[in-house]
This record gives structure tokens, sequence and C-alpha cells, in this order.
């Protein structure tokens, strides 16, 4: 365990507002993130280098890392790296407690990998639960007690697997057939199951997410929009800008210059 540590306000639950996994380190070796409003939780697979307002970090596979709002982060990285991460809010009151900055999870890993995945899946269609899953992986990292409040609704199981598959590899070319095999069921009725949760069908609902995981890049990051466009699986140029002009009625960069916050996201 790193010995930095920041003090989070961990008494209420935090905001989740993206999750997911991302790939870097294809096309630049080198990546600087701001998100003002915004703590981030990663899960490294990968071998690196880490600054946090010019502070150096080592990152290997099976670790932790945390980083406050309103930070410089800079990553540099020695091939093509993917880490889970998480981007959300915390209230600015309450008891503070210690995290580190970097953590070995060892043993425990997988676990929380996989918790995270869950966070991500349940996000578009339950987000107080997947902000409760969040919680709870926040507090083990300070391992503290923490009981888990279950929400009500539940999705279908086989419609709770697809949208976790599709979270969890939205940089990825994806098939629905393969949804469908992996879930279990025909392709007729994961698409009905889609259609009636969330009224799109299963295409549309990962065209959908990818539009909205590019919004949230676009203004919480200073992601180049060439790199926002592979992370959410729509890697040709061209054919993302003319995605988001469709969605929003403006391009990458006249989107990302209107809604990034006044203290620098996204320039």
């Amino acid at each position: 365990m790193h010995a930095d540590i920041w003090q989070m306000p961990l008494k209420n639950p935090p905001q989740l507002v993206q999750a997911g996994r991302a790939v870097h380190g294809r096309r630049a070796r080198k990546e600087v993130f701001h998100l003002p409003e915004l703590w981030c939780l990663h899960l490294y697979n990968f071998h690196g280098r880490l600054a946090i307002d010019e502070r150096e970090f080592e990152v290997r596979p099976g670790w932790v890392g945390v980083t406050p709002p309103n930070a410089r982060i800079v990553f540099h990285y020695e091939g093509e790296s993917w880490h889970g991460f998480a981007h959300f809010r915390l209230p600015t009151r309450g008891d503070l407690v210690p995290m580190p900055v970097l953590q070995d999870l060892g043993g425990s890993y997988g676990r929380l990998a996989k918790a995270l995945d869950e966070a991500a899946g349940w996000l578009p269609s339950m987000p107080c639960r997947s902000s409760v899953r969040l919680w709870e992986i926040l507090w083990q990292l300070v391992t503290q007690p923490f009981l888990e409040k279950t929400p009500k609704r539940q999705l279908h199981p086989a419609l709770s697997h697809a949208v976790r598959e599709i979270e969890v590899h939205l940089a990825e070319a994806q098939s629905i057939p393969a949804l469908a095999r992996g879930a279990e069921i025909s392709h007729n009725h994961l698409t009905r199951l889609f259609k009636a949760e969330f009224g799109l069908t299963a295409e549309g609902y990962i065209r959908q997410r990818r539009i909205e995981r590019a919004q949230h890049l676009l203004v919480h990051t200073t992601m180049a929009i060439k790199s926002i466009a592979a992370e959410v699986g729509l890697p040709d140029l061209h054919f993302f800008n003319k995605t988001i002009r469709a969605a929003t009625g403006q391009s990458p960069r006249h989107y990302r210059a209107r809604h990034a916050t006044a203290s620098g996201a996204g320039r």
C-alpha cells in the first residue's frame, strides 16, 4: 500500500457518472486528464506511470488508484493499456476517511473488478444501485464495514447480462448474436427485452451508450477527440463526427467548447 492518502467524505453515497473499461496507449504514450468535479477510481491492468499534480507514482497490474477532482492527471503508458474506471461525485461535507492513492489489491483484485463491472452495467437503468455498488467498493478500500442496500427494481437476468457486457466492452465491436448467446437466449428474445426496457433495439442501445460516453469524455476530460472516438467504439473519425453531430447538432469540438466547464476540462 502506498503511503500517500486522500481524505474522502464517504459518509454519504457517491453519484456515479460514468464507469466501464478503457483502453489507452494505442496512439499516444502520454495522456493528460482534468476532471474538475469528479473523483476517479481506476483498477489497473498495465505497467506504467501516473503523475497527479506533478507527484509521480508507479502503476502495476492488480493495483487500484484513486484521484481527486481538480487534479492534473498524466498517464505514461508502455503500450496498449486497459483499466476499469469509475468517475463519480462525492458530497463536499461529511466525515473524512483516509483513502490510499494507490494500493496493491492482491487476491482481491478479481472480486473488486467484478464489482466495478456490475456498477458499470447497472448505471444506465439503475443509477442508484450502481452508485451503491461503488460506495461499497470505496469502503472496502478503506477497510471499513459497509451494509449494502439492494434496490427493489431488477432487470431480466439475460438483459442484465447483455447490458453489462455492452458497458464493459463498449470500446470493442459488439455482436448482438454473441450477446444473445452469452445471455443464453435467442437474438429475437434479446431484442424484445431491450425494446420493452429501453424502447430501443440492442443496436440502438449500444449506439446511445456510445454517444453518452463520448459526451461525458468530451466534457469532463482532455482526451483527444480521436482517442475518444476509439474509446467509445467508433474509431472512424469521420463517422464519429457524423454520429455526434446527428445526436447533438454540433461537431465534437463545438460540443466540447460549449459544454466543458469553465475551469478547463476539455481544453
